[in-house]
């Protein structure tokens, strides 16, 4: 019997393994068979769509580029983000089929997520893996902004500081990989400064000390004898003064406690730790030829994004800004906080880094303001008219003054711009507005060039995967070029780490996805591309 005793362990053992290879098996051939459905499916929808179909355009665009199979998976994708209820129902749908016990579930949901809407909005896990992309847009003469998306509700069972931690090392590791593909491509003749880095602040720091500090500073700006932008609306304009809470001296964290009540024992610590953060990230990304972007978030951590990101870019914008702020136009603040931060750029002489962008946290601003009975919590506009005209008032105003600081370059350091829009009249605009303020003139070709003065100093920005043909109306006003115009926004991490993001930006997004030029307009657009191949251009 005891010589039996291996023997039978070998068994089991065996039959434990062919077990497992028996439920591989079968987990391939559920994700085979699905992959086939889909595409059977994604064939069949595409040929019997025809209602409405865009005309196809002769010139080479993003879309004509674009291989077979994944314009299928680009039609499946927005056929589902079509509708609205199921875009709300996604979050919750996806966390229960990723995390339940039921066999083989979490295992087939991941795989048909990574087979469709992974792809078509995020490149890669690794800013490494998103390399391909980044040359392959370049090439296109479109220039790249990354954004590492993992959240923190995407991490279970580890300590919250080791996950700020490793974000902030993460994001060290893209900008050098990013300054090394920025080298290769100056090698090739191309310009610098089309690449750039997104930080979401909240991410490398205890959300809540963010708001404790923003409280603090909503109380302190008014008695701080520093005058500029007073008259800014919520949540109100950075001050010099905001050092003494967002970059403390440790030796005075009591002080600061008690001068702050609503600061709690620990934070100015960790508000140290995080200025350093961004104050290094800041002189790498000086280093490797890369933006650094401090994006806005609600209104209530904002006091303290804005004054991270005026301390910083009064002591690394010298010259060309390396950091840059992120301005909402849906926030009823807009027109007199660009006003506000231009006047307090030239008088303190630094270039002023700007990213205009309409905003992304309205669902939750709005949320927020009724239940504390303030319609768009009082400080988003009512209407998304006034959004627009809010959005385009921006356009002018810092397209005038870049205008005029390169008229008089003795006066002030000039700006650049990163304008982030999805909206095609937003996009002509900032085009029409190019021309007017003679920063771009119109060659014998009949297409424009940007200005010797001017090169480098705008882009106009969508994310990647959304929006391809406002990416190829700017590529086709302007003239090839060694400096990219375009840019796209593009976000990296795990499929885990990054499916909140995914989730969240469907939201915020919804009413780009559910208007006349969302989902459903890409949904044709593709629809008409692939019927246009399919039928091996009968028609």
């Amino acid at each position: 019997m005891y010589r039996l005793q291996p023997l039978i362990k070998r068994l089991r053992t065996f039959r434990e393994g062919q077990g497992r290879f028996k439920e591989m098996q079968a987990t391939r051939r559920g994700a085979r068979y699905g992959a086939y459905t889909l595409v059977s499916l994604s064939v069949a929808a595409v040929m019997l769509d025809t209602k409405e179909s865009p005309k196809l355009s002769d010139s080479v665009t993003a879309i004509s580029r674009t291989a077979t199979l994944d314009l299928l998976r680009s039609y499946l994708v927005w056929t589902a983000l079509s509708f609205p209820t199921l875009v709300d129902f996604s979050p919750s749908a996806l966390s229960f089929l990723l995390t339940t016990r039921i066999p083989l579930l979490p295992t087939l949901t991941e795989t048909i997520v990574r087979a469709t809407f992974f792809p078509q909005f995020i490149p890669g896990e690794t800013a490494v893996e998103c390399l391909p992309t980044l040359e392959r847009l370049r090439r296109q003469n479109i220039g790249s902004a990354l954004n590492y998306s993992a959240e923190a509700d995407a991490v279970e069972e580890v300590d919250a500081r080791d996950v700020e931690a490793s974000r902030f090392k993460e994001i060290e590791r893209a900008l050098d990989v990013q300054g090394e593909f920025e080298k290769r491509m100056q090698l090739e003749g191309w310009s610098p400064g089309s690449s750039a880095f997104a930080v979401k602040v909240s991410g490398i720091v205890d959300p809540a000390v963010l708001r404790r500090a923003s409280d603090a500073l909503q109380i302190s700006r008014p008695k701080s004898l520093r005058t500029m932008g007073k008259e800014v609306p919520y949540p109100g304009f950075p001050s010099d003064d905001d050092s003494e809470i967002l970059n403390p001296s440790l030796t005075m964290s009591f002080d600061a406690i008690v001068k702050h009540p609503s600061l709690q024992q620990g934070d100015c610590a960790q508000l140290k730790i995080l200025w350093d953060r961004l104050d290094s990230l800041a002189e790498r990304a000086k280093a490797n030829g890369v933006k650094l972007i401090l994006d806005a978030e609600e209104t209530w951590l904002n006091p303290a994004i804005d004054g991270y990101t005026l301390l910083l870019s009064i002591k690394h914008n010298k010259r060309d800004p390396v950091v840059y702020g992120t301005y909402q136009s849906y926030l009823q603040r807009q027109p007199a906080f660009l006003t506000a931060w231009i006047e307090h750029a030239q008088v303190n002489r630094y270039s002023l880094g700007l990213k205009v962008v309409r905003g992304g946290y309205i669902v939750k601003e709005k949320a927020v303001g009724e239940k504390e009975g303030k319609p768009g919590n009082g400080a988003v506009w009512a209407t998304k008219d006034l959004t627009d005209a809010s959005y385009d008032g921006s356009v002018e105003i810092v397209l005038e003054t870049l205008r005029n600081q390169l008229d008089r370059p003795g006066n002030s350091v000039p700006l650049r711009v990163i304008f982030g829009t999805h909206n095609m009249t937003s996009v002509q605009t900032i085009i029409e507005t190019l021309e007017a303020k003679r920063l771009a003139s119109r060659t014998a070709s009949g297409k424009l060039r940007m200005n010797s003065e001017a090169e480098g100093k705008v882009n106009i920005a969508q994310l990647y995967g959304m929006r391809d043909d406002l990416s190829d109306v700017v590529c086709a006003a302007f003239e090839p070029s060694r400096s990219a115009i375009s840019m796209k926004f593009i976000a990296y991490g795990t499929l885990r780490e990054t499916m909140p993001f995914l989730s969240r930006r469907a939201i915020e997004n919804k009413s780009i996805m559910s208007g006349p030029t969302g989902a459903a307009a890409e949904r044709r657009r593709v629809g008409a591309e692939l019927r246009h191949r399919l039928s091996f251009n009968l028609f």
